[in-house]
C-alpha cells in the first residue's frame, strides 16, 4: 500500500485483505481513528481467537463498507457494529466457529441498517428463533443468513422487497411453510433454502415463484418439503 502524501484525514478507503496481519486489533488502534475513512476490508488474515474490538463504532458516521470474513476472530460480535448506520455492504462471514451476534444486536442490525444493499453473516451464530418481522432495508440485494443457527418461521416481509437479488437461507432450522410472498421478487437471481429439514413449499407457491421469478438462475431445495410438486 502507498503511504507517501496521504495523511489520517484523507484516507477514505483501506483495503489490507490478503495481509498476512496477525495478533490482536486493539480499540484504540489508528484504523479506528481515520475521520474519512469510508471502506474498511481486513478480508483474509490472521487474527484467531482473537475479538474484534469495539472501536468499529467509531467509524458509525461515514464507513459504508466493511468486509472481515475469513478473519479467524472469535466470541461476541461487539454491539458497537450496529451503530454504523451508513453501511451499504457488510461481510462478516467464515470466521471462527464461536463467533457469534446475539439475537438483540441482530434484530438491531436490520433496524439501523436503513440504506444496506449486501448482508453476508454466513457462519456466524446467531441462534435465534426469527421474529415476525424482520426491518430489512429497502435497498437490500444480498442477504446470506447461511448456517447461522436461525430457527422458526420466515418473516412474510423478507419476500417483500423487490430489490433481492441473491437470497441465502440454507442450513438452518426454518420451519412451517415457505410464505407465498416469494413469488413478490422480480429480481431475484438465486435462491437457497436448502437444508432446512423442517420448512415447506406448496405446489402452488412453487409454482407461482417460477412463473413470476424471471430472472432467476439457480434454486436450492435440497431436504426441504417438496411433496405434491410435480417435477
Amino acid at each position: 500500500m502507498e503511504w507517501s502524501h496521504v495523511s489520517p484525514g484523507d484516507v477514505i478507503s483501506l483495503d489490507l485483505s490478503n495481509g498476512m496481519l496477525q495478533g490482536t486489533i486493539h480499540p484504540n488502534t489508528s484504523l479506528f481513528h481515520l475521520p474519512h475513512l469510508e471502506k474498511l476490508n481486513l478480508a483474509f488474515n490472521d487474527f484467531t481467537a482473537s475479538e474484534f474490538p469495539n472501536g468499529i463504532g467509531r467509524l458509525s458516521s461515514i464507513l459504508t463498507h466493511l468486509n472481515i470474513s475469513m478473519c479467524g476472530f472469535s466470541s461476541q460480535i461487539p454491539k458497537d457494529i450496529t451503530h454504523l448506520h451508513k453501511l451499504v455492504s457488510l461481510d462478516l462471514s467464515y470466521n471462527d466457529f464461536d463467533f457469534n451476534l446475539r439475537p438483540h444486536a441482530f434484530n438491531n442490525l436490520f433496524r439501523n441498517f436503513t440504506v444496506l444493499e449486501e448482508l453476508s453473516l454466513q457462519g456466524v451464530v446467531i441462534s435465534s428463533v426469527l421474529p415476525t418481522y424482520l426491518n430489512i432495508s429497502s435497498s437490500l440485494k444480498l442477504l446470506d443468513l447461511r448456517d447461522t443457527a436461525v430457527q422458526g418461521k420466515l418473516p412474510r416481509n423478507i419476500f417483500k422487497h423487490p430489490s433481492l437479488e441473491k437470497v441465502y437461507l440454507s442450513s438452518n432450522s426454518l420451519t412451517g411453510q415457505v410464505p407465498w410472498e416469494i413469488s413478490l421478487l422480480p429480481n431475484l437471481v438465486t435462491l437457497d433454502l436448502s437444508l432446512n429439514d423442517n420448512l415447506r413449499i406448496q405446489p402452488d407457491v412453487f409454482i407461482r415463484f417460477l412463473q413470476n421469478s424471471t430472472l432467476l438462475k439457480e434454486v436450492s431445495l435440497a431436504n426441504v418439503n417438496t411433496v405434491g410438486i410435480q417435477w
